[in-house]
């Protein structure tokens, strides 16, 4: 058995501002000016709900999910896929929720990225996380998702990168942005995510591991 993903980690938060807006009313005498405040909040939970945990794909009755000593607790660790198999497909259920809060009047665009590719610590070998780690719309509760079930693949940045080792969360600093995973004309919204991860059969044995980074911008 190949144990790859020793800590699958989403836990990486970053927080874009909304440019501040401003205005002018113009008297016979003076111009006001004032400055909205700018408010942009996203709050990761992962392993959100019970029954988190990762399921090998299988025709029939699903197995039971299991998970990973980094993902400790419901609401709490990484998304920890545990001991997986070379060739074979898992759905992560209950990998993030990603709860959003703006004033922004015309709603704000949710960007995913990995931060490298899927690395192996114990070899420092990679697979491109595009082939490897993908996501699928879930549930708040009763997550019927299986490993096949049909996934979007996140894609490896093309930004600069700093940080992003095991223990280290990194930064991706946008010059511009990539296509968003989820886009909303609110200014607030909750959007719940399972993870399946694809092993490639040429995986080599060892704790892989990849940074993924979520990036809220307003519209």
């Amino acid at each position: 058995m190949h144990r790859l993903i020793g800590g699958f980690t989403a836990i990486a938060m970053v927080i874009a501002s909304l440019a501040p807006a401003s205005a002018t009313v113009a008297s016979d005498t003076n111009t006001v000016k004032w400055m909205a405040t700018s408010i942009v909040r996203l709050t990761l939970t992962p392993n959100y709900s019970a029954g988190y945990g990762s399921i090998r794909a299988v025709f029939g009755t699903q197995p039971a999910p299991t998970h990973g000593v980094d993902a400790p607790s419901v609401g709490n660790g990484a998304v920890d896929f545990g001991s997986v198999l070379a060739g074979n497909s898992y759905i992560y259920r209950y990998a993030v929720h990603l709860n959003v809060f703006t004033n922004s009047a015309t709603g704000f665009n949710l960007y995913g990225e990995g931060a490298a590719d899927f690395f192996n610590q114990s070899d420092s070998s990679t697979t491109p996380v595009s082939q490897t780690v993908f996501y699928v719309h879930s549930t708040a509760t009763g997550d019927a998702n299986t490993g096949f079930t049909p996934g979007l693949p996140f894609q490896n940045t093309t930004a600069p990168v700093t940080g992003g080792g095991f223990a280290t969360p990194p930064t991706i600093t946008y010059g511009g942005y990539p296509a968003p995973v989820a886009s909303t004309a609110s200014p607030a919204a909750d959007f719940y995510y399972d993870y399946e991860l694809k092993v490639p059969p040429t995986a080599t044995g060892g704790s892989y591991f990849v940074w993924i980074v979520y990036t809220v911008v307003p519209q």
